[in-house]
């Protein structure tokens, strides 16, 4: 199982890294800009998060032990991509069509990663914690949450964000807010339970 988790954990490190890498390429050429521009996204942060809590992981496995700040940086970064792969599928695969969000890039970064995470985690890596330890699983959709709500309602001209998620359609982020928020605490319970196994 060690084994294991140390293939499944590098794959998902590498792949991860080199489609943020690619990001910051377009039309031939390096853009930086352009790179930076896609961390607006849960979806990139979300990924880029796991991978860092992965790659903790197969160093952690290759040492022959899983710490315990390596197991919760997983869990943490498992959430997170778990939260994307639950929005791609209910909300934004309804209304951007399922083939716009999982063509190209996006196949991996809202599917396979995240299930990858998702199996290794449940399966390999799997240990108990407690109810206080699996809600720090919420943190990072809680301070995405406060950020995307700034640069969407908040910010200034020329330092907002168009709101690409679609969550203040017909001015109802509160209700989006609301739902993402009880969503990924959702998310938290059901892997403390089965951390419970």
């Amino acid at each position: 199982m060690r084994t294991a988790s140390l293939i499944i954990n590098a794959f998902i490190f590498v792949a991860t890294l080199t489609i943020i890498v690619l990001h910051f390429r377009k039309n031939g050429a390096w853009q930086i800009g352009h790179g930076l521009k896609q961390f607006r996204y849960f979806t990139v942060l979300s990924n880029a998060l796991c991978a860092i809590g992965a790659l903790a992981v197969a160093i952690s496995q290759a040492g022959g032990s899983l710490s315990h700040p390596v197991f919760v940086l997983k869990y943490i970064g498992t959430v997170s991509v778990t939260v994307t792969i639950l929005t791609v599928f209910l909300f934004l695969g309804p209304s951007q069509g399922y083939g716009n969000v999982l063509s190209g890039d996006f196949f991996y970064m809202h599917l396979v990663g995240p299930l990858s995470a998702i199996l290794s985690f449940c399966l390999l890596e799997r240990r108990r914690m407690t109810l206080g330890t699996a809600m720090l699983g919420a943190l990072p959709v809680l301070l995405y949450g406060a950020v995307y709500i700034y640069k969407v309602l908040l910010a200034p001209e020329g330092r907002h964000w168009e709101d690409h998620y679609g969550f203040n359609r017909g001015g109802l982020w509160p209700v989006a807010a609301a739902v993402m928020l009880a969503g990924t605490c959702a998310v938290c319970l059901l892997f403390w339970k089965v951390s419970q196994l």
